[in-house]
């Protein structure tokens, strides 16, 4: 060892080493207050604006009165009975179901094809999606208003219907079951694209091209590879645009009749029209049972198949 050598000292002989074996980690702590400052805007939400109005429903629908009516009301069940024995909410149900399975079906019949060329065959198919968007930035309420225009005694759709020799008198198209399907499918469809957009960008290309090689044609890959990969994401579109769906009240409002309201109308109706509360927060926690227990179970059709 050469003189200079011996007169460095010890702690200097390998500076960086030294530093990195000293360099302290986040730690436990660290990394548990990190996730915690991550969770905490979404839970506050949650508990603010969801949590705490479902138990307060809960609530006003087991009082008999509300508390500012009578200042000692008694708990029943007597909401619910209505809600459940009295056929025009069993109705209003059961039409708002067959209006969102119905839009929800043509939203995916429609919306798979756009999303599929868009994630795995246009070139820039994240700005075409963009621009197909760019409508959507307005208000909803002027654009299912614009549905009046369109699909009225003298708009777009009659006047070409008439044009073509298809019909003598105008179709009845608004105040009816297709004015509220046609609101519907216009304004979730979006909701439906993006999701299945994301999902079907995540299969991967080694895939199609080895079903490909095996000698399967576009619409046996797409039956056998594509379908099964994006059943999750498929599916996790369908309940946003069938939940949504189900609570829509601009569609029905302005698009429906009398002889089409559908739940959600009933219950702002039975809120704000009839004051009554009780029997409105009922209905409203009964129809959030319904839609969790519909969302659980197409979670568990839509889950992941595990390959052993």
């Amino acid at each position: 060892m050469s003189e200079e050598s011996r007169n460095i000292p010890d702690g200097m002989m390998e500076p960086s080493k030294a530093d990195t074996s000293k360099t302290p980690g986040p730690g436990p702590m660290g990394r548990h207050h990190m996730a915690w400052l991550v969770v905490f805007p979404a839970a506050f939400l949650l508990i603010v604006f969801f949590l705490i109005p479902m138990f307060v429903a809960l609530r006003y629908s087991l009082l008999s009165t509300m508390p500012f009516f009578d200042p000692n009301p008694s708990y029943t069940l007597a909401n619910y009975i209505r809600v459940l024995t009295e056929p025009i909410y069993l109705r209003s149900f059961t039409r708002t179901a067959g209006y969102a399975a119905t839009a929800t079906t043509i939203s995916l019949v429609i919306s798979y094809p756009v999303a599929y060329y868009l994630a795995r065959e246009a070139r820039r198919g994240g700005l075409i999606l963009l621009v197909m968007l760019i409508p959507f930035w307005t208000s909803i309420i002027l654009r299912v208003f614009s549905w009046k225009i369109i699909l009225g005694s003298s708009g777009i759709i009659n006047s070409l219907l008439k044009t073509m020799g298809l019909i003598d008198l105008p179709a009845q198209l608004l105040y009816n079951r297709t004015g509220i399907i046609f609101g519907l499918v216009y304004t979730y469809t979006p909701f439906m694209i993006l999701p299945l957009y994301a999902t079907l960008g995540k299969v991967p290309q080694e895939l199609l091209e080895a079903s490909e090689d095996l000698g399967w044609n576009k619409i046996q890959t797409l039956w056998r590879v594509t379908l099964p990969l994006t059943r999750s994401g498929t599916m996790s579109a369908v309940i946003l645009v069938l939940l949504a769906c189900f609570g829509d009240v601009l569609s029905a409002q302005m698009l429906g009749g009398a002889n089409t309201l559908m739940i959600s109308s009933v219950i702002f109706e039975t809120f704000m029209g009839g004051a009554n509360w009780n029997v409105g927060s009922a209905l409203s926690v009964i129809v959030f049972g319904a839609l969790l227990l519909l969302a659980a179970v197409l979670t568990w059709l839509g889950r992941e198949v595990e390959h052993v």
